[in-house]
């Protein structure tokens, strides 16, 4: 590599730091969601982004948009080769090719193969740049059993795929897509492509590997037909946007086994269900009770809101989305309420997004990701409780009651090897970097401040006052003491952050609901917090302080089984 070369590539690795930086900040200061994947592809985006961070006047966010300015204009002096001189090109939509366009390209690139490098050997550096070429080009939409033409006519293209995975359309639009093609090409695969089915929403990935072809197929038309689909066997792999149903456990129990137990659930990410509105319209926050009366055509109107006197377009996602179901169990039924039929239903949350943005009286409910240019949101679990923007941290510490689990279930009697190994590289550090690259909430441990410091009492204020609160809430089986699937997961993550931060130490805070005796519930927090210190002590890692808060410090109303289950938890703090 020459020396003109290696300071190219400085150039963007330089970039994608600061863009990072730009993109936490940003949340910080402007209190609202930044998806990294739109800051790195969307050049329009990302200009929006650093005008706004400029109007922030704040010193060091107005340091990082010239750094990032001047990045830019060396990657892009850096790039010219005299083709800057010729007209134009255009894209088939006849868009012109911007400088910024071209940078973030190079960004991506760059972006993938740090990705991946860090999970293959580095003599396949090659591979990296080649596959990460190949996904910056448009994938051709032809039949899935399109073969792929080997150069010397030796390979062979499988009939069958090495695992099916079906299900929700907010894991299985992006998400497992991008976990799959890295997950072949750490097996060695070669020439990887994903290629689109006939209907949209159904997908295979292909590598030649060991001399074959072979492929994943992925089928996302909702969560509820991870389970149908499994019951029926017509996958090896459920995704789902929500927790198996009980009834759908039942069902699965004979031929599949218990779906709710470690080795079967599994949680890949989370995200945060946004809600959105048109970015003119000047509410900035909602309760969920007041989200109920809205989507149920209680309130029809903005001006019952605070509101301009403007009728109230409802946009939602369709019956199979995992989205819709989490809505429905999270906002209506609790209240016994349904949505109007005058609702605009949409089987892509993409599509949604961007129609809520066009129409100034709507309001719509989407993945994290899909926020794109409508506003988003801060949510509140009743009118008198903290309202709570969505970010990666409240979402991946639950704070925010919205948020939600992303899961694969793999059933307990699966004969899949392929589909067990898949599930245990979404688990690893590179699997959960993948779920952060397109901007849903990865698992990786990282550190935060909490929404509000007087939040909490006092006793617990004096003890973290040097202290920073990690991204992980360990939470608990429903009525016990026993961790559940995601807190057995975040054990052996946590034990991996302290060890590679030593010498700081954990600080553990139980917390109930408010049912029951105050000195009982401050009991059962202590006890809680206590399961989670004795865990940690088996694993060679010894908590400073394990404390008991009692039913202080909601984050919720008790008087719904989802708020008792946002109160009941163990927070993670480090000093």
């Amino acid at each position: 590599m020459s020396p003109k070369s290696h300071k190219h590539i400085h150039y963007n690795v330089t970039l994608v730091d600061k863009l990072w930086n730009l993109k936490r900040l940003c949340e910080v200061h402007l209190k609202m969601h930044i998806p990294l994947n739109m800051v790195l592809k969307d050049d329009e985006y990302r200009n929006e982004l650093l005008e706004r961070a400029l109007s922030a006047n704040n010193e060091e966010l107005t340091a990082l948009v010239w750094d990032v300015r001047q990045l830019e204009d060396s990657i892009a002096s850096a790039t010219h080769t005299g083709e800057q001189f010729k007209p134009a090109k255009k894209t088939k939509k006849g868009i012109r090719l911007t400088r910024l366009a071209a940078v973030a390209c190079s960004l991506l690139l760059i972006l993938g193969g740090y990705l991946l490098r860090s999970f293959l050997p580095l003599d396949s550096g090659e591979v990296f740049v080649m596959q990460a070429i190949s996904e910056a080009k448009i994938k051709p939409a032809n039949s899935m059993a399109a073969s792929v033409a080997p150069a010397n006519g030796a390979l062979v293209r499988a009939t069958t795929p090495l695992f099916r995975v079906h299900g929700s359309n907010t894991v299985g639009e992006k998400l497992a897509p991008r976990l799959v093609e890295s997950y072949l090409m750490a097996r060695g695969g070669a020439n990887i492509k994903t290629e689109q089915g006939n209907n949209p929403v159904e997908k295979a990935v292909s590598a030649e590997i060991n001399g074959r072809v072979e492929f994943v197929e992925i089928h996302a038309h909702g969560s509820s037909t991870a389970f149908t689909d499994l019951l029926s066997g017509k996958a090896e792999l459920g995704m789902s946007s929500r927790r198996v149903k009980e009834q759908e456990r039942e069902l699965l129990l004979d031929k599949q086994g218990d779906l709710t137990e470690p080795g079967a659930e599994h949680i890949i990410g989370l995200d945060g269900l946004a809600i959105i509105v048109n970015s003119r319209n000047k509410l900035s926050s909602l309760s969920i009770p007041q989200l109920v009366k809205i989507f149920s055509g209680e309130i029809t109107n903005w001006s019952e809101l605070g509101g301009e006197d403007r009728p109230i377009n409802l946009y939602a996602r369709d019956e199979n989305s995992g989205t819709w179901d989490s809505f429905k169990s999270m906002v209506l039924d609790p209240a016994s309420a349904t949505i109007v039929l005058s609702a605009k239903r949409f089987e892509s949350s993409t599509e949604l997004s961007d129609a809520v943005a066009k129409d100034e009286n709507a309001i719509g409910f989407i993945g994290l990701p899909y926020v794109r240019r409508a506003k988003l949101l801060a949510i509140s679990s009743t009118k008198n409780s903290k309202a709570i923007v969505p970010t990666h941290f409240t979402v991946s510490t639950e704070d925010y009651p919205l948020a939600r689990r992303l899961y694969f279930y793999l059933p307990q009697k699966s004969t899949s090897n392929d589909a067990e190994e898949f599930v245990r590289f979404s688990a690893t550090e590179r699997g959960q970097s993948i779920v952060e690259d397109i901007g849903l909430v990865s698992q990786n441990i990282k550190t935060g401040q909490p929404f509000s410091n007087s939040f909490y009492p006092e006793e617990m204020r004096q003890l973290t006052n040097r202290s920073q609160r990690l991204s992980i809430n360990f939470r608990f089986k429903d009525g016990s003491d026993e961790l559940d699937t995601k807190a057995i997961s975040d054990l052996q993550r946590l034990v991996k952050y302290m060890e590679a931060n030593a010498p700081k130490r954990v600080q553990l805070f139980g917390f109930t609901d408010d049912e029951g005796d105050s000195s009982e519930n401050r009991e059962l927090s202590l006890r809680r917090a206590k399961v989670v210190e004795q865990e940690l002590i088996a694993r060679g890692i010894y908590p400073l302080v394990a404390r008991g808060m009692g039913d202080e410090a909601p984050l919720a109303s008790s008087k719904s089984e989802e708020g008792r289950r946002m109160n009941r938890r163990v927070e993670v703090w480090i000093l």
